[in-house]
């Protein structure tokens, strides 16, 4: 839950960041929440921008069980970190492909590459801290 966490709350940082500077804080949670419902994306939709955010939170869950599974067969978090984003993201696409909406369809390739970094380096860092914390106890 510790390396969730952490993740859950750097790629939130970075998707507000993201939103904001496309005119609105809350455009990719409504991009993503918009993706499982059948309403057309928009930032002033509360439902859709709820949903998102919840949705994303689960997602970053589900993304570092994963992480966490793979690091223990591959004995490399950087390597599972990689393999983890890059199947996240290829999900992400399909998603959008798929429903015609979700975070594909809402930041530009550049801010898509940024939140891939993100990702993969707070599943790194949320590794070791939830291991130096280990440690200390």
């Amino acid at each position: 839950m510790l390396i969730g966490g952490i993740t859950a709350a750097a790629t939130t940082g970075a998707l507000l960041a993201m939103g904001r500077r496309q005119g609105s804080a809350s455009l990719p949670f409504a991009a993503i929440g918009a993706a499982f419902s059948h309403e057309t994306t928009s930032a002033v939709a509360a439902n859709l921008v709820l949903g998102g955010l919840v949705l994303h939170v689960i997602a970053m869950l589900v993304w570092s069980i994963l992480f966490v599974w793979l690091t223990t067969r591959l004995d490399s978090d950087i390597f599972a970190a990689v393999v983890v984003t890059v199947v996240a993201f290829a999900f992400s696409i399909l998603v959008t492909l798929w429903r015609g909406a979700g975070l594909v369809s809402v930041l530009p390739v550049g801010d898509l590459l940024v939140l891939a970094l993100v990702l993969a380096g707070s599943l790194v860092v949320g590794m070791r801290f939830a291991f130096s914390t280990l440690r200390k106890s």
